[in-house]
């Protein structure tokens, strides 16, 4: 069923790793990479872990039940390419068919389909999906394939996008880096990423002991109006305990988006300047933040400086993307 619009969301959970293939000496620094039409998304690496535990959550947006969701393993390397560790795909028509029966406050934990390992999907073993919270989610483990062994334990959970029709289009925001963080533990911190927008929330994996952690994670997320912040919150990762705060941000759109206004950008050569925007008292920029042409899109990319706490700042890029069937940027025009 192809359309021409966003029919919603699927809620992508990235659990674990299962005796993953070894591409360094002993081991491998695993993450992974997931595509879905022109979405592409990825997890943290961990380091030398071939059974590694990433819990990561990944918004997708469905255009088309019948498009697989691609999920690629990679081993970071630092000198050279990284290797490759096996992949596989989910096809999301079994769960979605579950959706179709029109179920309704069922209790916790209640079956709803099971759906067996065959030749064409790449189940390691019966998927079952369930009801839980109102919703119905779907558990899995795939069997990665073009590689010697390896498995990925993930989730599947749809979401239905309020006021579709509203979407102006979705910003793509990297969070890059932190740098100077506030320490929490006796020596340093366990630090990562909330991003909130109106009713979505999204975050990075945490990065242990580093108070100078890189993510260079990739989160999308649904505008419905460009004056409505994003907001950054930084925490540190406890077991025992409540997560402890280390500053938030805020990130104003508006400045980003009055770029897209101006004429004749689309001959611009990559890296021209667009537009220099300043630090001030109604932004949270730690220095001057530039808006430059890149692979036929403008960027902005900054550093934030993260307020309620004693130090830290965020580095991090926003990038927009139309949506076929939204309203895009050039409703908004006067």
């Amino acid at each position: 069923m192809s359309v021409e619009h966003i029919l919603g969301a699927i809620k992508l959970r990235i659990k674990r790793g299962i005796n993953l293939a070894i591409r360094d000496t002993y081991s491998s620094d695993p993450y992974v990479v997931v595509k879905m039409e022109e979405q592409k998304l990825k997890t943290a690496y961990i380091r030398k872990n071939i059974n590694p535990v990433w819990n990561e959550e990944l918004t997708l947006y469905v255009k088309d039940v019948a498009t697989p969701i691609t999920m690629q393993v990679f081993d970071k390397d630092i000198f050279t390419a990284d290797d490759e560790m096996g992949d596989a795909f989910i096809d999301i028509r079994p769960y979605i068919g579950c959706h179709l029966m029109g179920l309704k406050s069922l209790p916790d934990g209640c079956v709803v389909k099971k759906i067996q390992p065959n030749r064409t999907n790449c189940l390691a073993e019966e998927s079952i999906c369930f009801w839980r919270n109102g919703s119905i989610v779907q558990p899995m483990i795939l069997r990665l394939k073009n590689v010697e062994c390896g498995e990925i334990e993930c989730e599947i959970e749809w979401r239905n996008i309020p006021g579709c029709k509203d979407i102006l289009g979705l910003i793509k925001l990297r969070i890059k880096r932190g740098i100077n963080l506030a320490k929490r533990d006796t020596f340093s911190s366990d630090p990562y990423v909330v991003v909130k927008m109106e009713e979505q929330k999204l975050k990075t994996a945490f990065i242990r002991k580093n108070i100078n952690p890189e993510w260079n994670e990739e989160l999308t997320l649904y505008v419905k109006d460009v004056a409505t912040p994003i907001t950054v919150q930084v925490y540190d990762k406890d077991t025992f305990t409540a997560d402890d705060e280390m500053g938030d941000a805020f990130i104003d759109l508006r400045p980003y988006i009055g770029c897209y206004y101006l004429m004749g950008l689309e001959r611009l050569p990559d890296g021209c300047v667009v537009k220099k925007i300043q630090p001030n008292k109604t932004n949270c920029l730690a220095e001057e933040s530039t808006c430059f042409w890149r692979n036929g899109c403008i960027v902005q990319n900054m550093i934030l400086r993260l307020k309620n706490v004693e130090c830290g700042e965020i580095e991090c890029e926003i990038e927009w993307r139309d949506i076929p069937g939204c309203k895009g940027l050039s409703g908004l025009r006067s």
